[in-house]
């Protein structure tokens, strides 16, 4: 599984402003040199940067790439220091700098008094508040010259006791030839390497425009979409009072994918007419978890995804957004998978990061081509909250009866991992191995399940018999613990496409299972609708390190 997040703050365009001039000069540079895909931004705490950068790369259908956002500073100023970064002050305005004392002195130098200040005054020991600005002479990007100040001239802007600000003004200076021996880290081989792969200088002119505009498509009608019949989508809408999730995807793909942007084309177009029905729109989505078959293909989406969902159709924020790669072709989903959370609540506040960057709410990342991440659930506990210790003393006496042929044994509580807070929140993550699954459908398993074939032998009987084990576990759990199943906010079955069971049959499995937990108990009152989601990965697991479940659950579950 590889994950890229996005989540985003507001930015509204201001006709003659800095970023109007910014889109200006890179819609010149996509005209030019029409390979370039994406750009990159210095930020690091600066929501003001990253989201005028975003906001244009939006508009030109470029990727932002922010990889030092949200890094740790005295980390990042260590790291360009060690690689060779030399930078000299050109600006301070911030309180300990003084512009007679401080201004053109290099980074490196000023390293231990900038510590010295974050301790005392809680300054970014990056200038990524405004403390200072820098001017690099010398990097390893700089492979045939460094630059050499000549002459400068200091000028005080303002002569406050407290925060002076002083500008360095350079006013001659001079290129140093490096010498070709020089190696950019050290090792000979790694610097050819650097020398045969570092991109060419491009110089773009244009006739800057008073005004440009990037060409825009209009989001496609119903009957601007391939015709689809209606058995080829398949949607779940969970009710919770006034929230619930729809989830969409393509299916029966006999015939091959019209591409990654058409399927996203009709899902997203399918979702927004299921919001409308609901009397709902893309205003009332909290979240989005957008699933794609290739991560490689993410700009492809991107200029697809906000054409439907835009600040316009938002007023108070685009919902918040995780780009997901997943084995959606080899489970026969097409390119594209979308859920989505709905509330009826438009005053919602959402964080919404477009660039591609090693952070994330959850701290999921670093992100890297074909890397697998482990995602765990999230939960918000405030202080007072009760613990879970608590939670199941005071329900210890709760007595659950036998469903589906399934009587209560100690080892049912070692496939599960567990939080609760009583009277709040519960989640669960139900891990279904091949060792549980023996054990559930011991009668009619072989040898074969010993040796880490079990995948390769699993039929649709003993497929049944593990559905109803996982019901019956979280019916279990949650009625132990004080919940019922009309508290649930998410459910989610993991699986990998190599169980060789379809997507549908394993639906109807869960479904079936909810059905006859109902007529037997009367505590899973779903009538016949789908509370669930199903979704494909590469492996699952209670961690990183185990991925080779058969079925992983996450249940999420909040009282009112």
């Amino acid at each position: 599984m590889r994950i890229l997040w996005h989540q985003k703050l507001s930015y509204r365009t201001t006709p003659g402003d800095e970023v109007e001039d910014m889109f200006i000069l890179l819609n010149e540079v996509k005209k030019q040199i029409p390979s370039i895909t994406a750009v990159s931004s210095g930020a690091i705490a600066s929501d003001y940067q990253r989201l005028r950068v975003e906001s244009v790369c939006s508009r030109l259908g470029l990727v932002s790439l922010a990889y030092l956002w949200k890094q740790d500073q005295s980390l990042l100023l260590q790291e360009m220091i060690t690689n060779g970064i030399v930078a000299i002050t050109v600006k301070v305005a911030a309180m300990g700098l003084d512009p007679a004392k401080h201004l053109g002195k290099e980074i490196a130098f000023l390293k231990p008094y900038l510590h010295k200040l974050k301790d005392l005054y809680g300054i970014n020991v990056c200038g990524e508040g405004g403390e200072y600005e820098t001017l690099t002479f010398d990097c390893p990007l700089f492979h045939n010259a460094r630059i050499m100040l000549d002459e400068s001239q200091v000028v005080l802007h303002s002569s406050d006791s407290i925060a002076p600000v002083g500008v360095l003004h350079p006013l001659k200076f001079h290129l140093e030839r490096k010498a070709k021996s020089n190696s950019i880290s050290g090792n000979d081989k790694s610097n050819d390497l650097y020398r045969e792969n570092i991109s060419s200088v491009f110089e773009v002119q244009g006739e800057n425009p008073l005004e440009c505009k990037a060409p825009c498509e209009s989001v496609p009608e119903a009957s601007d979409l391939v015709e689809v019949s209606s058995h080829r989508l398949h949607l779940s809408k969970t009710e919770k009072a006034d929230t619930f999730s729809i989830c969409c995807w393509l299916q029966d793909q006999s015939e091959p994918s019209a591409g990654l942007q058409e399927d996203l084309k009709l899902i997203l177009r399918q979702i927004e007419l299921q919001l409308q029905g609901y009397g709902f729109g893309w205003e009332h989505v909290l979240y989005i978890h957008l699933y794609i078959s290739d991560m490689n293909q993410f700009n492809l989406a991107n200029e697809t995804y906000v054409k439907f969902i835009t600040q316009d159709k938002c007023p108070n924020g685009v919902p918040s957004r995780s780009t997901i790669e997943l084995p959606l072709i080899q489970a026969g989903l097409g390119g594209a998978y979308i859920e989505v959370l709905v509330a009826n609540d438009q005053s919602k506040r959402v964080l919404h990061v477009q660039s591609i960057s090693c952070w994330a709410p959850s701290c999921i990342g670093p992100y890297s081509q074909g890397a697998l991440v482990e995602v765990k659930p999230i939960l918000y506990v405030p202080e007072t909250s009760e613990t879970t210790e608590e939670t199941l003393n005071d329900l210890s006496g709760v007595m659950t009866p036998s469903y589906f042929g399934f009587q209560p044994a100690d080892w049912h509580d070692s496939c599960i991992q567990k939080f609760v807070i009583h009277g709040k929140i519960c989640a669960v993550v139900l891990s279904i191995t091949g060792a549980v699954a023996l054990k559930i459908c011991s009668d009619s398993m072989n040898a074969d399940w010993s040796n880490g074939n079990h995948r390769n032998y699993l039929t649709e009987g003993q497929m049944k018999r593990i559905s109803r084990f996982c019901i019956y576990v979280l019916d279990k759990f949650i009625m132990e613990n004080g919940f019922s199943w009309k508290d649930t906010m998410s459910l989610r079955f993991y699986y990998p496409p190599n169980l060789h069971v379809p997507l549908e049959t394993l639906s109807l499995l869960f479904t079936d299972a909810f059905k006859e937990l109902d007529q037997m108990s009367g505590s899973a009152k779903v009538g016949g609708k789908s509370i669930f989601n199903l979704v494909p990965v590469l492996g699952a697991g209670k961690s990183a390190a185990c991925t080779e479940d058969i079925i992983t659950c996450e249940l999420f579950a909040r009282k009112s």
